[in-house]
């Protein structure tokens, strides 16, 4: 199913947190942000592309500042031969299915969900029906080629394609697409038979790792430096989070972490505070303040700082049970520091599946 995100309206896209609310409303139906277009403002030629645009597409959905969807409500019925008119304070093609504020019709093979929409207001309901043929799961302990080349037997006797990414070190992010009916879901199925507990289901590690942890009700906290609380922020995103999180605490001077994490200034003198044992420390600590089941720490080097031992994307993660028992690992990451501070972040939750698998 080729499908498009048409956004019009140079207010959708200047405010970054808004546009970002549309993406996430988008991904979260089509489970993907695939091919976009964004348009500042009406123009002569909005009626010609959007015909060449449903000759393309089997779905698009377009987000309409309020001042020009009544021009596009009238485009769109007009090219599916339909007449505009007010139900209900929506302005709509007479034949077109509609919500408030949105609606869908068909342009022969094609659907078009246009939708009024205005920064900070909640968000019209999406709607028209999609068929999608790929899903998403992600493979753990086993680098991307040797992954593709135990899967190369598969994709054949099922007849799909993969297109996969690299996420982190031994983590892949795999896309299945099929033409054929349920062959996705039987292929996933061998996979998940084929490599067991390495295999899950999304696109998103921590998400999978959370589900798990409120599936086990398995609380966590952290103890963050150069990530500046991204770990809780990340976490927090998700629903029903609450139950298993109760703080953590960001440790970005060595001030901090001696006086709220108890690390011996002894430790954190002569650039300690980025090493294993300053992170072993910062578990210790948090611990014994949060009391979690788990605890994540993350201290390390952004790419604009740079010491004489340490390279600038440097950073050390550990991951500790309550039990006692721990791992760490040094990320060596290149990038700008938001990228950093994310890959960091991810590689953490994923220390959570080797320290516990059996739990994940």
């Amino acid at each position: 199913m080729k499908h498009l995100l048409f956004i019009v309206g140079d207010e959708l896209v200047l405010n970054e947190n808004f546009k970002q609310s549309l993406y996430r409303a988008y991904e979260s139906k089509f489970k993907e942000l695939n091919e976009i277009c964004i348009q500042n403002k009406i123009d002569k030629e909005l009626p010609f592309l959007l015909e060449r645009l449903f000759e393309q597409y089997d779905f698009i959905t377009l987000f309409s500042a309020p001042k020009a969807y009544a021009t596009i409500a009238k485009i769109v019925a007009t090219l599916s031969e339909d007449t505009l008119v007010l139900k209900e304070d929506t302005l709509v093609p007479d034949k077109a299915f509609y919500e408030k504020n949105s609606f869908v019709c068909k342009f022969n093979q094609m659907q078009i969900n246009v939708l009024k929409v205005s920064p900070n207001e909640k968000l019209p309901i999406l709607l028209g029906e999609v068929h999608l043929n790929f899903e998403f799961f992600c493979l753990f302990g086993i680098d991307e080629e040797s992954a593709l080349l135990l899967l190369e037997t598969l994709t054949k006797s099922y007849e799909v394609t993969l297109k996969s990414v690299k996420l982190l070190e031994n983590v892949t992010l795999i896309k299945v697409s099929s033409f054929g009916y349920g062959k996705v879901e039987s292929f996933l199925q061998s996979v998940q038979n084929l490599f067991g507990q390495k295999c899950f289901l999304g696109k998103n590690p921590i998400e999978f790792i959370v589900s798990k942890l409120l599936e086990r009700n398995l609380k966590i906290s952290f103890a963050e430096s150069c990530t500046g609380g991204l770990c809780a922020s990340e976490l927090t995103k998700i629903s029903g989070v609450s139950a298993i999180f109760e703080g953590s605490i960001i440790s970005y001077s060595n001030r901090i972490k001696h006086e709220w994490l108890g690390i011996s200034e002894s430790v954190l003198e002569n650039n300690g505070e980025y090493s294993e044992r300053c992170v072993y420390f910062m578990l210790k600590g948090i611990f014994k303040t949060a009391k979690p089941d788990f605890a994540l720490a993350i201290s390390g080097l952004t790419q604009t700082q740079e010491t004489q031992k340490l390279k600038a994307g440097t950073v050390y993660i550990g991951a500790m049970y309550r039990d006692g028992t721990y791992i760490q690992e040094i990320l060596q990451l290149q990038g700008d520091r938001e990228f950093i501070q994310k890959q960091a972040v991810l590689g953490a939750f994923c220390l959570l599946l080797k320290l516990k698998p059996e739990l994940f």
